[in-house]
């Protein structure tokens, strides 16, 4: 018996023992943590869910591991990557990271070495998923996609290929988006309204524009990434994974269509074109129709995800699928699909015939992309990291000849903490930043200890001088003498431009005692005594605004200069802040100057200078229905600039009785942004616009806009004082509602081949003594996207105009495209409206765009501290 009981013990313990690995690959599958298969109609995870089913695939399977790599913007959600590899992979991650970190800082690193370690190493590849929220497939498929990576079901032995690559994975690069997404389309499932948009951004601020972010970095879920790609892992393949409009080709795949951006490596486009092409062979071969490439999108910058990683050396690829209606079946007749997608051509060989299309459908197609591309990270292992070596070296190497060989940003700036800003921006995409410890000379000019140098000897030269130097978009047409064919998005995007600080490129070589800068050295700004009556904030600096509002709000006694100040230790420009000194600013100056790094100067004696006194200005911002990205960007720059504000909706231009409301009873300015002044006035498109077709209808308490009493309450608080702010479409409002107003669109009759500047930096000549244009220099840069140009006539009645700003006779360009430049020359770009009490304020173009033209915030900021509305 006792031997007995000892056979059985060893016997069970074997069991157990070969039964182990059995037990601990029981993954998971998506479909049984959900309740329902991944893609299926009418049916969506939403991000807890997703998070909940990484996390306990991370408990399950020694092969992946997930990761927080930050946080969303509202609702501090989980911004979280699985990191997918072998067992023994895992134990090394540090050491294979260590190999890519080497491979990119390729100074003294031989070729022959090189090649050794690239043996050695692992190629990265990173797949961001579902940044933009409605584009929803990919964050469900990333579930799938995962699990099958862990579980080996994989067209390729996974053993092999997992030992061999690591695969890192983002379900969303939105969380806040995809919940909001979800919550929505369920909200709504079963009525009409079933699929439709939703009445606010995916993401707070940005919506679809949070992938236009990826140079200027303001978004927390950007950085977060950013880290990923060009600090921490620095993979050496990306994808990001999107969706399209429904009736095209069912997926675009690389290689990307004309024009190139120039400075990128010829490598990247080889690698671009080489995973591309496998992702459509692998597609075809596994039956799966309607796959197009060098089609819509471009190789041209656009300041994206995925395109920012050609920039960085890392093969950048994008795909784009034919959208349903979130998670609802669409059905469409061949009828429908355009000649372009319905013949066959060299890069859509096989056209999808039309009919149903499910969410399921856009699942299958994005989990064959996705393995094609493990498979091919896979199959050239050993290229794919030595020619990642190979594009950084070659950049290191370039930018020793010169041509341009740095950049300088001196130190004597207009804008000093905007300056810094810039800097700031540079050294989280990976610039290296040198700054001179003594005098130097470069290209002829002396430059003062403490200026900045970007040499462009570094690994990310393609995107240092992408970002520092003037654009040149080519001239392409449509057909030989026919209209242009428009970038996908921006032309030009010149960040010192954008900005408004000063950058001089150096195209040789120049000798200079330089120490590589680790952490940008915001200055430290010392606090005047007590003793000063006042305290002089220069209105140059951006800063300056946000100090002085700040003061106003702790009930502070603020006046602003109407002239330039001139004193023996400083000279400060019109429009400039005279704070009156007090134990109270005293007591918050502090904690002010270290938040906001403004320059302030003592002043003795105020009394012989031409000024007026502040009240706080009481700020509203108007938001449709519609998503309008261009508030949520007006709304970041507030908020991130200490402007308090009011959001305005349609019910709040009427009062309880239905009449117009008071407004001037609360506000002082309202700001409108650039939106369709239809939009504004009826929640709708007009009928004929080419926009029409696209518009859905909204449940009931989202329709319409201000309507007829909106437009009369408008008028009322401008006639009683009030200032009225229109940017760039916006300005259409006052054109059609407003009777006898002496402005109007002067370039709206021209068609694309007369006139045509697509997202691009054009010169203006600012009128700095006038109160708009407190703190400008004489000439700036306007960023002008599907923007126009002004004309002004002698007016009539109660109307005046004074003209701010305007475009030059010529050489109005400095960065993009733009055809048709006397169409413009000498037209106005930003008007000042004096009507009865009020103000009216017209920009015409989007001076706070994409919170990024900082050079033009303060046609915004002196909006909202005009002198007659103090």
């Amino acid at each position: 018996m006792r031997n007995f009981r000892h056979h059985l013990k060893h016997f069970v313990f074997l069991l157990i023992l070969f039964l182990f690995p059995l037990f601990i690959s029981a993954q998971t599958p998506p479909d049984e943590f959900l309740g329902h298969k991944v893609g299926a109609d009418r049916k969506l995870a939403d991000w807890n869910q997703i998070t909940g089913y990484f996390q306990k695939l991370d408990k399950e399977s020694n092969r992946m591991k997930v990761l927080k790599i930050g946080e969303s913007t509202v609702d501090n959600k989980p911004l979280i990557m699985a990191v997918i590899t072998s067992e023994d992979n895992m134990d090394e991650l540090d050491t294979y990271t260590g190999i890519t970190q080497r491979l990119r800082n390729a100074r003294g690193l031989t070729p022959e070495k090189a090649r050794e370690l690239s043996k050695q190493g692992k190629p990265i590849v990173l797949f961001t998923c579902n940044i933009h929220s409605t584009e929803i497939a990919s964050s469900q498929m990333s579930m799938e996609f995962a699990y099958n990576l862990v579980t080996g079901k994989t067209p390729f032995d996974a053993d092999k290929v997992l030992d061999d690559v690591i695969v890192l994975l983002v379900p969303s690069s939105n969380p806040d988006g995809e919940q909001m997404v979800t919550e929505w389309y369920r909200k709504w499932v079963g009525t009409k309204y079933e699929g439709g948009r939703m009445p606010w951004l995916y993401h707070h601020y940005a919506g679809h524009d949070n992938n236009r972010d990826w140079f200027m970095m303001n978004l927390k879920e950007t950085r977060a990434v950013n880290r990923v790609l060009y600090h921490d892992w620095i993979p050496q393949i990306h994808i990001d994974e999107h969706q399209m409009g429904s009736t095209g080709a069912r997926l675009f795949v690389p290689p990307f269509k004309n024009p190139p951006i120039p400075n990128v490596h010829p490598l990247m486009w080889r690698g671009v074109a080489l995973c591309g092409m496998n992702m459509s062979y692998d597609l075809q071969k596994n039956g799966f129709t309607g796959v197009v490439h060098g089609r819509s999108y471009t190789g041209w910058w656009i300041g994206a995800c995925d395109d920012t990683s050609w920039l960085h050396n890392t093969v950048g690829l994008l795909s784009e699928m034919a959208s349903v209606d979130v998670a609802s079946p669409i059905y469409i007749e061949s009828t429908e699909l355009p000649d372009a997608y319905y013949e066959k051509r060299m890069q859509f060989p096989d056209p999808w015939p039309g009919g149903w299309w499910r969410l399921r459908d856009l699942v299958d197609y994005e989990l064959c992309l996705s393995m094609s591309l493990v498979k091919t990270a896979y199959l050239h292992k050993e290229d794919f990291l030595y020619n990642f070596y190979k594009m950084n070296r070659d950049n290191i190497q370039a930018g020793k000849k010169g041509e341009p060989y740095a950049f300088v940003i001196p130190k004597e700036q207009r804008d000093t903490p905007t300056t810094m800003k810039m800097l700031d921006i540079l050294k989280i995409g990976g610039v290296e930043i040198h700054q001179a410890e003594e005098e130097f000379v470069a290209g002829g000019k002396v430059y003062p200890a403490g200026s900045y140098v970007v040499k462009m000897s570094q690994p990310y030269r393609p995107y240092a001088q992408a970002l520092l130097e003037k654009q040149e978009y080519p001239d392409i047409r449509q057909y030989p003498g026919g209209p242009p064919e428009p970038p996908y998005d921006n032309a030009g995007w010149t960040l010192p431009l954008q900005m408004g600080v000063e950058c001089e490129r150096i195209e040789e070589s120049f000798q200079a005692d330089l120490t590589k800068v680790e952490e940008i050295p915001y200055p430290s700004v010392e606090i005047p005594a007590e003793a000063a009556p006042y305290l002089v904030l220069d209105s140059k600096e951006n800063a300056a605004y946000s100090m002085a509002f700040a003061l106003l709000e702790e009930g502070t006694e603020v006046y602003r200069s109407k002239e330039s100040i001139t004193e023996d230790e400083f000279q400060a420009a019109a429009g400039s802040f005279l704070v009156k000194n007090s134990g109270k600013v005293q007591q918050v100056l502090p904690q002010l100057l270290e938040k906001w790094h403004a320059t302030v100067y003592k002043l003795e004696d105020a009394a012989g200078i031409s000024k007026f006194p502040l009240d706080k200005p009481r700020v509203a911002l108007y938001q449709s229905w519609r998503s309008n990205m261009d508030e949520g960007w007006t709304r970041y720059v507030f908020d991130h600039k200490g402007i308090s504000y009011t959001t305005l909706h349609n019910k709040d231009f009427r009062d309880k009785k239905g009449n117009p409301a008071d407004l001037s009873e609360k506000f002082d300015v309202i700001f409108f942004a650039s939106e369709s002044a239809d939009i504004i006035k009826t929640g709708q498109p007009d009928p004929e616009s080419r926009w029409a077709r696209y518009f859905t209808e909204m449940p009931p308490k989202y329709k319409g806009g201000i309507e007829k009493e909106g437009v009369k309450a408008l008028k009322n608080f401008v006639e009683d004082g009030g200032i009225l702010v229109t940017l760039n479409d916006a300005c259409e409002l006052v054109f059609d509602e407003f009777d006898d107003v002496p402005a109007r669109n002067a370039t709206e009759r021209y068609g694309r081949d007369e006139f045509f500047c697509p997202t691009s930096i054009l010169r203006i000549k600012v009128e700095n003594d006038a109160p708009l244009g407190y703190g400008f220099p004489e000439k700036a840069a306007a960023m002008f996207s599907r923007s126009f140009g002004i004309d002004t006539w002698i007016p009539s009645g109660n109307w005046d105009r004074n003209v701010v700003a305007s475009y030059p006779k010529k050489d109005i360009l400095l960065s993009g495209w733009l055809l048709g430049e006397e169409k413009i020359s000498r037209k106005s770009a930003v008007v000042d409206l004096s009507y009865k009490k009020g103000h009216i304020v017209l920009i015409g173009f989007r001076c706070q765009h994409r919170a990024q033209s900082h050079g033009t915030y303060k046609f915004l900021f002196n909006s909202i501290f005009y002198p007659e509305n103090n």
